[in-house]
């Protein structure tokens, strides 16, 4: 049977039960809900979320059986998963929809068996209704996806009313795949879109085997010269996009620590194409065997990507600190920096475990990265200690590596990534950059400055998840 959640933030989710009482709603909607039962009786609005669509029945597909189930459904008592919570569930149904979210939905077809033009797509995404469309030529669309737009959902209709956008790919073919992934997450509405313009293109910096970026005098007045600071980076092995660096070193005083992050905004102008390109992705875009850059390649994986003895342009943070890494002074600035190394998380790994050797790194640079690998090592073990004890937040996941053929594409093997310290360093080292950016923006622009707050989860959820941990 249909089944919706609506989220409330400061009381317990509603569960909305049945065709009738979703009354028309989808997923993402904003809604009017009345409460049954004895719990409430007042009218709230909240969000849809996450409904979910399981009616085995949908082939027959008139008006006749719509009005039964809405008949029955009005007329039946509340059903909730969980019997035992039946007293303590909040339900209600929806009376009215305040916001639509509909959006491009990918979809694969179902044929109208009688040869007629009037078919259903039904979308890859479970919690969307199938939609009502009209097209012609279904051998055409019979085995790809294809992008279906949502026009109304009348209140009279089983099934929304939409058109036909445009076919993707053959179902199950890897570029079809992935631009499914890209338009049902609002990416982009295919890999195709994602290159970037020519005009954008010309705004990129010369760098060629016969003219290799280096920056000039120009680019450098204003900036504070780290060429002969022991600068290393960290990230996954093959990594081309280093975007960001360290520093670890002893002083008089304690220690002198370092976060370094490419300066891009030295490349891309305000509102120039690229900027206007970058805005538009947000982010780059990590799938497992390829990605959509922000910025073109030759910023991200060349001219603004920290390689080793090369010199780059960044932004830095540097802190000095006590014997007890305690922070007597900040400095906040563009740099231009020297990286004596790029290593891999599982070189740095090594260097901390004490191992000697270590493939890949030179000889006479090993003692120096492994002093400051170790140096950095325990002065985040310190701060991550003070974090948690002043509550901060811990979000923990498990990242899949997948590995692949290189004549098919298929994968081969796919397994965890392996979990080191040395991530959770690297990680402690980025947080502690974030927060000290934080509060530099917060202290000298008060009224502009914006505080991401995760809020706390509600005694509700927990209860959710306590039941689904005993089942």
């Amino acid at each position: 049977e249909s089944q919706g959640v609506i989220e409330r933030s400061d009381a317990p989710d509603i569960v909305v039960v049945g065709r009738a009482a979703l009354n028309r709603a989808c997923s993402g909607d904003t809604v009017v809900v009345r409460l049954l039962g004895n719990s409430e009786s007042s009218v709230g609005e909240a969000k849809a979320a996450d409904g979910d669509d399981d009616d085995a029945d949908d082939a027959a597909d008139s008006e006749d059986a719509l009005a039964v189930e809405q008949i029955e459904a009005g007329d039946e008592a509340p059903v909730v998963a969980d019997k035992a919570n039946l007293a303590t569930a909040v339900h209600g149904v929806v009376v009215g929809v305040v916001e639509r979210r509909w959006r491009p939905y990918v979809a694969t077809l179902q044929a109208d068996v009688a040869g007629g033009m009037r078919h259903l797509a039904v979308p890859v995404d479970a919690a969307v209704p199938k939609i009502r469309m009209h097209y012609a030529d279904t051998a055409a669309i019979a085995d790809r996806y294809f992008v279906v737009a949502v026009d109304s959902w009348e209140a009279d209709s089983q099934y929304p009313q939409g058109h036909f956008v445009r076919a993707l790919g053959r179902i199950g073919t890897l570029d079809a795949e992935i631009d499914t992934i890209l338009v049902e997450r609002q990416i982009a509405v295919s890999q195709a879109a994602l290159g970037f313009s020519e005009a954008s293109l010309r705004e990129m910096p010369v760098n060629s085997a016969e003219r290799p970026w280096a920056p000039s005098s120009r680019d450098l007045e204003g900036r504070r010269d780290l060429r002969d600071t022991l600068i290393f980076s960290i990230d996954p092995r093959g990594s081309q996009d280093i975007d960001d660096a360290v520093s670890m070193r002893r002083t008089r005083t304690g220690f002198e620590l370092g976060v370094h992050i490419a300066d891009v905004a030295q490349f891309v102008q305000a509102g120039s194409a690229t900027d206007a390109a970058a805005r538009a992705r947000g982010t780059t875009v990590y799938l497992a065997d390829r990605r959509f850059n922000m910025i073109p390649e030759v910023l991200s994986e060349r001219v603004c990507s920290l390689r080793g003895s090369s010199d780059r342009l960044a932004v830095s943070v540097i802190w000095d600190m006590d014997h007890e890494y305690n922070v007597e002074r900040t400095w906040f600035g563009r740099s231009v920096i020297r990286s004596a190394c790029e290593m891999c998380y599982e070189q740095a790994q090594e260097l901390l475990d004490g191992q000697c050797k270590v493939e890949g790194l030179d000889p006479k640079l090993e003692p120096q990265l492994a002093t400051g690998v170790k140096e950095l090592t325990t002065a985040m073990r310190v701060l991550r200690s003070r974090r948690r004890l002043g509550g901060a937040l811990e979000l923990a996941s498990t990242e899949i590596k997948f590995a692949f053929d290189p004549q098919t594409h298929a994968v081969a093997a796919a397994a965890p990534k392996r979990s080191l310290e040395i991530h959770g360093v690297i990680e402690e080292a980025m947080v502690f950059a974030n927060a000290a950016v934080a509060r530099r923006i917060h202290e000298s622009f008060p009224t502009a400055a914006l505080l991401r707050r995760h809020r706390s989860p509600t005694a509700d959820r927990f209860e959710r998840l306590q039941r689904a941990v005993r089942a």
